[in-house]
């Protein structure tokens, strides 16, 4: 019965510190990896198919280091992720109205 109510607490513990460092570091990283994303897809999309550079120029362009994100280009769309693509974004270029943001 010790047994139990020792590994009650382990795991409440646990769960209160999960929560917290949820609630004060990775919410912020998440959200700061969806505004990445975003502005990346749409920023090299722009480089790609507007400026007409290579993908490596392009990412000399940015002032924050950008090596944890992938960027890949398929044609006319243009994806960027983080964490092995648990956050992504991508944009879409029309010839009529150039890079865009698509949404899921």
């Amino acid at each position: 019965m010790k047994l139990v109510k020792a590994l009650l607490v382990v795991m409440a513990v646990t769960v209160v510190l999960g929560g917290l460092v949820w609630q004060f570091w990775l919410k912020r990283q998440v959200a700061f990896a969806e505004v990445s994303t975003a502005y990346g897809a749409k920023m090299v999309c722009s480089c790609l198919h507007i400026a007409e550079r290579e993908l490596e120029s392009c990412k000399k362009d940015f002032t924050a280091d950008v090596s944890a994100v992938t960027f890949t280009d398929d044609g006319h769309v243009t994806r960027a992720s983080v964490l092995g693509g648990l956050v992504k974004s991508e944009a879409r270029f029309d010839p009529a109205l150039g890079c865009t943001l698509a949404t899921s």
